[in-house]
């Protein structure tokens, strides 16, 4: 297994989504209520990130494994990540109106 710094970049990416997930759990136990369910849709959002990241890794970098049915499986996991972060967006806008 050779490091590449697109796999260090990948690695990199997996190590900020994880601390930035511990990171809003503790935010979510000190503000929680209305926050604490727009928090959740960004945890959601950070964790399909990762979940990318690391199929990534595993499928197309140190190809341990073959593509499961040739899908492109990153993409549809980022995607549903910018979805949570949408509504988690959406929701928070909503915050400030009566």
């Amino acid at each position: 297994m050779t490091f590449t710094p697109v796999l260090l970049i990948d690695f990199v990416g997996i190590a900020v989504g994880l601390v930035s997930i511990f990171m809003m759990f503790t935010l979510k136990k000190s503000i929680g209520g209305r926050m604490g369910n727009i928090i959740n849709l960004v945890v959601g959002g950070v964790s399909f990130n990762i979940l990318a990241f690391g199929y990534t890794v595993t499928f197309t970098r140190l190809k341990l494994f073959s593509i499961p049915g040739g899908i492109d499986v990153h993409h549809i996991l980022m995607t549903v990540g910018m979805i949570l972060f949408v509504l988690a967006a959406r929701k928070f806008s909503l915050l400030g109106q009566p």
